[in-house]
């Protein structure tokens, strides 16, 4: 039995399942799933299951690797966006059988990305962008250049997300590829970093200065998010009730350097409050004028 018939068989047995919602299959998974042999299909399957399943199956001999989602996880990752995998699979996979279109439907709602979500995101890798840039300078400053080296790594990272969102699209896994057909200036930037000649904290110092522009340039665009979270109640924020609220929680935001960056640009103004009855205060936050 050849790799054809074997894939027909096991396709008609999905198509049997009451549960199976859609079949997906992935041309070239080499880069995005960890099995090199048999052919790899996405199974979107109606359970409440919150976690994907991964099984390897021998059909006749012949290797098929399925990895099942559910119709909820798809569903909250229309809501609060793909996993970067997911994201990456969806993109490239090919849908072999579906029901009443439902996974051409869903691919489109997973595509696009609600104004919220988008600015959750840019958010997210604002705050880290900045953090990894100071643990850079920090590293530099110290002469630890390997340090700095691998911290710029992950500010450039970052900052590839940043401008990825901003697009309006979604990460994937070939994250360079995509940066370069969106802002090849950044993608640059990249590459003379990898391949320079110049010494390594020379090459360093010059992306900390690009880094540094941006950072400045985009930061009161990037931090909408926090600011509408702000403007939610009157009055001054404690650094404890920003901290546990649900939805910086949830965006997983580097938020102690973020709101001293946004001090020191004067978007945010500090204030004292009372912290107990013996004259002692807190540093509260609150929105600049």
């Amino acid at each position: 039995m050849g790799p054809d018939d074997c894939n027909e068989m096991y396709l008609q047995t999905l198509r049997k399942r009451l549960d199976v919602e859609a079949v997906l299959m992935l041309p070239d998974p080499y880069m995005l799933v960890p099995f090199r042999d048999g052919t790899f299909y996405l199974i979107v399957v109606n359970q409440p299951q919150t976690e994907s399943m991964t099984r390897r199956i021998l059909i006749q001999g012949k290797s098929i690797v399925e990895q099942q989602v559910s119709t909820w996880q798809l569903e909250q990752a229309a809501v609060r966006g793909l996993d970067e995998q997911l994201s990456a699979i969806l993109k490239t996979a090919v849908v072999v059988w579906e029901k009443d279109g439902y996974m051409s439907m869903m691919k489109q709602r997973l595509y696009q990305m609600p104004k919220p979500l988008q600015k959750m995101y840019i958010c997210r890798e604002y705050s880290r962008l900045l953090r990894f840039f100071c643990q850079t300078k920090e590293c530099l400053n110290r002469g630890m250049n390997l340090d700095a080296y691998h911290a710029v790594i992950q500010s450039l990272h970052a900052w590839a997300r940043c401008i990825i969102y901003e697009a309006g699209e979604q990460p994937v896994c070939g994250l360079w590829s995509q940066v370069k057909l969106i802002d090849p200036s950044v993608y640059k930037l990249y590459e003379e970093l990898s391949i320079n000649a110049e010494a390594l904290d020379k090459r360093i110092e010059l992306l900390e200065l690009a880094i540094e522009f941006w950072l400045s340039s985009s930061m009161k665009e990037s931090v909408r998010y926090v600011m509408e979270i702000m403007e939610t109640k009157t009055g001054p924020w404690r650094f404890s009730e920003l901290m546990m609220h649900d939805e910086i929680k949830r965006a997983d935001i580097e938020l102690p350097l973020l709101l001293e960056k946004m001090v020191q640009r004067s978007l945010l103004r500090e204030v004292s409050l009372s912290l107990d009855g013996d004259g002692n205060e807190e540093i509260g936050f609150i929105l600049s004028e």
